[in-house]
């Protein structure tokens, strides 16, 4: 192969039914300026004569030999010596290249295959594996590998193959150079009928003959069966060798047939619709910049074409050199060319001829590394049309960048297509091969083997989206509150090319752009017009929000309300927006107008965000897709301070606004603990821990000190200094030091709602101030945060403010516990000086807390009783009141307080009870008043006397130190149980003075206690009844009846005695008065006595018969019917019984109880 000087290929054009044209490709290889043998001419000066050979059978490779079909002459072209003279100055040509076409080692060509050749083809996996389907290109692309060895430096000189290359680019320039010869060939249809090869080497009689048969390589062509005139083309080559390679030639004579006709069998297209045009799959992006329409063909042809030359033992050559591309408006007959090109041809100043044809794209693998082995990746598509001519430089992009005019006529560039690319229209592609030597379809030729897509479709749609709109005014990053903007102007943004080209808007879109130009210079952008396919601008009004508040869609603001405001006609000029502000408590509550000023809400941080919008395409066929419509946003911040700020607070209750808590500490629960949860009416509940108490009075949650709000609302904590305690970063928790900075303190709780939804920032910072009498307690404010247990069902539209302060109740050293009236008022301060409500002011009336510090102490006891009232005849005595009075050291400390007692056990009298009685032991009950574990007062709360019924007031005398003692609840002078002793608790207690109430919780109200054992009431009054008949007079009288628990616990036979003394009436000497004279007495005895028999009520009789009366009365001297009384005694029981103990032995037996006196009736 190194002798071998000359290469000659035949490339099929057409068979008209007896001649075959074919261009002929000579490569010579070495100098062309050089004999091609010994002292044969140079190839430029050769005059060559072909033999041809057209072989009978298309099934097998051709053999060298045998005679030849016909003789071919192709004289000496002219301009081929000055061509490579001229090439041989123009270039340092390399005499000893190095380089000798030997393929590189261990290298492939791969092929991703993409979703629109899939969807043409209908692919199937199988027919290579150097093709792909997943993300290998897009990795290998994106993710090289990190070392590589750096290639060589080129070498500066260069080899005459490479400039053979270069020429073969334009076939004008390759015939000029006489690489390129048109040869007619008569042909018969009989002697193709079934196909043939043709073949040619140098004739003897030719120039270089010599060269025969080493020093020359011919390849053939292989000639379908033709029975009638047609297009051929050839797009694979084949050897000439007297031992073809023994291989199976059935793919490639399959692949020769489809192609002959010289056309792409599937065309596919697309157009780019994400930022990466690699990525075929939406991903919520959209290009950049218009790329056009991408075209593609016969991917899986091209790799196998590919790699054929890489790895070829069948020596099979492709026959395409290039492809050239047909358009047309979808629905239109004729195609249009995207590959002419048209424009002088010369060599180093050597003008030849104008070029006016076709030139060709080219497909080349690349490897992403520049290494010479491993894998190289023929492009995802292999040619992108966006306007202009597919080939040569676009020189409108060189104009625009800056470059110089087009105008240079020496040498060839694209023709201007003859349909234009524009948005909303659909296109056709088709794609003709293009051989070596320029040969190929001509734009007028139709396809004889169509593929499966021999024509791709696609609709050409802007996916380009508008860019910001250009605000006129220099707007300030923070703009003043107080004179903000009162309106800004816009301009539409700039389309630039080839994008505006598109739009087919612009008649003369080219030098309206290159008049862009300076100003694109001073600008630093690229040159561009306006956007004609926005027609408004939408304006998103938002808000600044909170922090975390996932209504903040673009950091830290809220969308509010979108509007629209239309773009002048003429694209030149400006839309103007002015902005009328507004002071509102709901924000959610603007409505927009459609039409004139912006509305904007005061107090607030305003964004204003300002996108370009296209016009409507309601069947989609303008643009790709609806959110191509929309273009970048460009933003302001605005911000005016309100003029107006009443109504600030929700309208409350003053109950839900304002309340003071009092927390008892946390107890342990005793036995006296739980007595006093039962008589509150807890039962056995075991009270809660003081935190919890106060989240549950409060309304709110805790966790331990930390307290925070019910979910769906938004809270503010604010708190006195004087009470330890630290809040969140978003004031929506609050945690206490300890719980003795809230225990035994009035805990008040400010909470006002907020009128104002969550985006109001007017407050100054810590501008609201609270004051307690006039001293300033503390100071808070909402901020920029909301916790996550607002967002659950939020309700953004008001804010809980809650403020804690603490009132020590105690009262100073001296003084005496009184209630409290604390005065709050609540100032808010702005950032400016709107106009106001008045500061708010809250009162409240809080109860005693402290009990007093007194203890009772008593000096002696003792009866009182009623005055002793009698009838005027003495006939009769009133039953007389008694009660027991206590004598005191001194009287209440505090005026307004008072002696309290209580019954903490009783028990019957001993010496009147059955000796088998056993009274248990029980623990003594603790005051049985409300734990007040929490104690809540609210606004105008009256009175509600608490634990004012724990205890018995003492009733005062005239005398401060003398009280009287109240028989226990529930008792009356008569009471049986009143025989018995109590066991009693002083205290003294909050009571009031005169018609004023002293207000005190249960806790509060009572002083430490006294006990006081032994204490009897006054016995109950001893009642007798009497019956005088002729035979005497029966007195009866009730016994003592003791009790335990409500059960008589008497003797069967009482242990008390019962006399009945018998009276008459008498006039005294001086008639002034009556007086009574004793008769007689007697014991009364239970009835049955002797029998010893048990009575419930047991009671004495004793009997006077009239036959003694009489005679008492007669001894006295009283007449017959004097008048009578009667009274009985109950003397207590003793050892030793005094044998008359109201008469000689009077006081020697201790008297319980005397009945009043009562008249005995007189009888017929």
């Amino acid at each position: 192969m190194a002798t071998q000087r000359l290469v000659i290929i035949p490339y099929l054009q057409e068979w008209n039914g007896t001649v075959l044209s074919l261009r002929l490709l000579l490569i010579p290889r070495g100098s062309p300026i050089s004999p091609l043998i010994g002292t044969s001419p140079s190839f430029a000066s050769a005059h060559f004569v072909f033999n041809v050979f057209v072989t009978a059978d298309a099934a097998s490779l051709p053999a060298p030999g045998g005679p030849a079909t016909t003789t071919v002459s192709s004289p000496v072209v002219a301009t081929a010596l000055p061509v490579f003279n001229a090439l041989a100055t123009q270039f340092e040509i390399d005499p000893s290249p190095t380089e000798n076409g030997t393929p590189p080692v261990n290298a492939r060509v791969r092929k991703q295959l993409p979703l629109s050749y899939q969807k043409a083809t209908g692919y199937a996996p199988g027919r290579t594996p150097l093709v792909s389907t997943d993300q290998s290109y897009s990795c290998a692309f994106k993710h090289p590998p990190s070392t590589y060895t750096p290639l060589s430096p080129p070498n500066p000189k260069i080899p005459w193959g490479r400039v053979i290359a270069f020429l073969l680019r334009n076939s004008a320039l390759a015939e000029a150079a006489g690489l390129i010869r048109l040869v007619q060939i008569p042909l018969t249809a009989k002697s193709l009928k079934n196909g043939a090869f043709i073949y040619m080497t140098l004739s003897s009689t030719s120039d270089a003959a010599a060269l025969m048969p080493s020093g020359l390589l011919s390849y053939a062509a292989r000639i379908p069966a033709l029975i009638s005139p047609r297009d051929i083309f050839t797009s694979v080559l084949f050897p000439v060798l007297a031992t073809p390679p023994n291989i199976d030639y059935g793919d490639i004579f399959a692949e020769v047939e489809d192609y002959d006709d010289g056309f792409a069998k599937a065309v596919h297209c697309a157009q780019p619709q994400q930022l990466d045009p690699l990525n075929e799959t939406p991903d919520g992006t959209r290009p950049a910049k218009e790329l056009g329409i991408r075209i593609g063909w016969d991917d899986e042809q091209i790799t196998i074409w590919m790699n054929r030359q890489l790895n070829a033992p069948a020596d099979s050559p492709i026959g395409v050199q290039g492809y050239r591309i047909d358009t047309r408006i979808t629905g239109t007959t004729p195609w249009n060319s995207l590959t002419q090109a048209v424009g002088p041809i010369g060599v180093n100043g050597i003008p030849l001829r104008t070029f006016n044809g076709e030139l060709a794209i080219e497909t080349h693998p690349v490897q992403f590394q520049a290494q010479t082995t491993g894998d190289f990746w023929l492009p995802l598509y292999f040619a992108s049309w966006s306007g202009p001519s597919l080939v040569t430089l676009d020189n409108t992009r060189i104009q625009l960048a800056g470059g110089p005019a087009g105008s240079n006529t020496n040498r060839v560039v694209g023709t201007k297509p003859a349909v234009a690319l524009i948005y909303g229209k659909s296109y056709d592609f088709r794609v003709r091969l293009s051989d070596h030597t320029g040969g190929g379809p001509a734009i007028s030729d139709t396809p004889s083997n169509p593929g499966p897509s021999p024509v791709g479709s696609i609709p050409f749609r802007r996916w380009i989206r508008p860019l910001a709109a250009t605000i006129n005014e220099t707007v300030p990053v923070v703009t003043d509150p107080v004179n903000p903007p009162a309106s800004i102007s816009l301009k539409r943004p700039l389309l630039f090319y080839p994008s505006v080209a598109c739009t087919g808007h612009y008649p003369n879109v080219i030098n309206q752009l290159l008049a862009d130009l300076p100003a694109a210079k001073l600008a630093g952008r690229e040159p561009g017009l306006p956007d004609p396919d926005v027609d408004r601008l939408q304006i998103t009004i938002e808000v600044r929000g909170l922090t975390q508040d996932p209504t903040c869609t673009d950091g830290p603001y809220i969308p509010l309300i979108t509007t629209t405001r239309p773009f002048p006609s003429d694209t030149t000029a400006s839309v103007v927006l002015n902005f009328a502000w507004t002071d509102t408590a709901d924000v959610y509550a603007l409505a927009e107008p459609a039409t004139g000023p912006i509305l904007l809400p005061t107090a607030r941080d305003i964004r204003l965000s300002m996108l370009p919008l296209c016009r409507d395409d309601a069947n989609g066929s303008y643009f790709g897709a609806d959110d191509v419509r929309y273009g970048r946003n460009v933003q302001i911040s605005l911000r005016k301070n309100p003029s107006t700020e009443t109504s600030l607070f929700v309208p409350d209750l003053p109950s839900n606004r304002f309340s003071a808590y009092f927390f008892q500490p946390d107890v342990q629960l005793d036995d006296a603990t739980m007595y006093a949860q039962r008589a509150a009416g807890a039962g056995n509940t075991a009270p809660t821990d003081l935190a919890t108490r106060m989240a549950n009075e409060l309304g709110l949650r805790n966790d331990g000190l930390t307290l925070r709000a019910q979910p769906g609302r938004r809270v503010v904590f604010g708190c006195t200094p004087s009470i330890n305690h630290f809040t969140g970063p978003d004031l929506a928790s609050i945690t206490f030091s300890s719980q003795s900075d809230i225990a035994l303190h009035w805990f008040v709780m400010i909470r006002l709602t907020l009128n104002r939804d969550w985006t109001w920032d007017s407050l100054a910072n810590n501008g609201i101030v609270v004051q307690r009498d006039g001293l300033q307690v503390g100071t808070f404010s909402p901020n920029k945060n909301v916790n996550s247990d607002a967002l659950a069902r939020p309700q953004r539209l008001q804010t809980d403010l809650i403020f804690f302060d603490a009132i020590d109740p105690k009262p100073a050293a001296g003084s005496f516990p009184q209630e409290l009236t604390p005065q709050y008022t609540i100032t808010c301060t702005f950032n400016n000086q709107p106009v106001t409500d008045a500061p708010l002011s809250l009162s409240i009336l809080l109860p005693i807390t402290t009990p007093p510090a007194q203890v009772p102490e008593i000096v002696s006891a003792g009866l009182a009783m009623s005055p002793y009232t009698r009838a005027a005849d003495y006939s009769s005595t009133a039953v007389r009141s008694k009660a027991l009075w206590i004598e005191l050291s001194a009287p209440p400390a505090d005026p307004r307080d008072r002696f309290f007692a209580r019954v903490l056990r009783n028990a019957p009298d001993p010496i009147l009870s059955s000796t088998s009685v056993n009274v248990a032991s029980t623990l003594e009950p603790p005051l049985p008043i409300d734990p007040e574990l929490v104690r809540k007062i609210v606004q105008g709360q009256a009175d509600d006397k608490a634990g004012l019924d724990a205890m018995q007031p003492l009733t005062p005398s005239d005398d401060p130190l003398h009280w009287s003692l109240p028989l226990p609840p529930g008792m009356t002078a008569s009471s049986p149980q009143l025989f018995g002793f109590y066991t009693y608790e002083l205290r003294v207690g909050h009571f009031g003075s005169g018609t004023t109430d002293m207000w005190s919780t249960a806790q509060g109200r009572f002083g430490p206690p006294l006990r006081l054992a032994g204490v009897q009431h006054p016995a109950p009054p001893l009642a007798l009844t009497l019956q005088r008949t002729t035979a005497g007079i029966a007195v009866s009288a009730p016994f003592a009846t003791p009790l335990l628990d409500g059960v008589s616990v008497q003797t069967p036979t009482p242990r008390s005695t019962m006399w009945v003394l018998l009276y008459a009436q008498a006039e005294q000497v001086d008639g002034q008065d009556r007086r009574n004279i004793l008769l007689g007495r007697k014991s009364a005895l239970p009835p049955g006595r002797e029998a010893k028999l048990r009575f419930t009520n047991p009671y004495g009789e004793a009997a006077f018969p009239a036959a003694d009366v009489a005679a008492m009365l007669a001894t006295l001297g009283f007449v017959a019917k004097a008048p009578l009384s009667v009274l009985a005694v109950e003397m207590l029981p003793q050892d030793v019984l005094p044998e008359d103990p109201l008469g000689a032995d009077l006081g020697g037996q201790r008297i319980l109880r005397t009945s009043n006196l009562v008249p005995v009736p007189g009888i017929c």
